[in-house]
């Protein structure tokens, strides 16, 4: 009579046996990675190291929608799981790093402008309470704060921006202060880059 092979079969011939809760965990991981290709932006995805045949199914996925969508996953994870995805793990977690930096940047740039902002309504207060208008040259901690993290930053230039805004409470001006602080940001990275570079 004719049985299945038991666990201890496969063991004995050399087959690493696989239990099926284990595969369905290892299939949705799979997916996920599939989500996270499918996700990636055109300039990203030249980026991938992957199979060219890959590349051009993950870049099928931009613009579908639902199920489709679902589909058109399912079939990336499938082909996945026929190569060594270790290299597009590596470049994933990679790209996820950057994007955490570069959130955490962006926070530090509004918390600056909020901080100035706080700092010239404030100023401008005080100046009125007193009968007078504030100067240009108002003083503020936070853009001493923002000079001594990106000694590139144009102080009057902040001030200005800032006080156009305490003045007017446009939205304009917020976005000209906040313009103003990334590029002062970038100045001190590229800066900090080429020291680097140097040594």
């Amino acid at each position: 009579m004719a049985t299945k092979k038991s666990r201890e079969d496969a063991e004995g011939s050399g087959d690493i046996y696989v239990s099926r809760s284990e595969k369905k965990r290892q299939a949705k991981g799979i997916e996920q990675i599939a989500e996270e290709l499918a996700a990636l932006s055109a300039a990203e995805l030249k980026k991938l190291p992957c199979p060219e045949p890959i590349r051009a199914e993950i870049k099928n996925s931009h613009g579908l929608k639902g199920g489709a969508l679902k589909r058109q996953i399912k079939f990336v994870a499938k082909e996945l799981r026929r190569i060594d995805t270790q290299e597009i793990l590596d470049f994933l977690t990679e790209r996820k790093g950057s994007r955490l930096k570069r959130a955490g940047e962006f926070h530090e740039l509004e918390q600056l402008r909020e901080d100035i902002i706080s700092d010239v309504l404030h100023a401008r207060e005080v100046a009125l309470q007193q009968g007078e208008q504030l100067g240009e040259a108002w003083e503020s901690e936070a853009i001493t704060l923002t000079l001594a993290r990106f000694p590139e930053a144009d102080a009057k230039a902040l001030q200005k921006s800032a006080l156009s805004y305490a003045a007017t409470r446009k939205p304009v001006y917020r976005k000209e202060l906040f313009r103003q602080l990334q590029a002062a940001q970038e100045r001190h990275q590229f800066k900090e880059k080429s020291k680097h570079e140097e040594v």
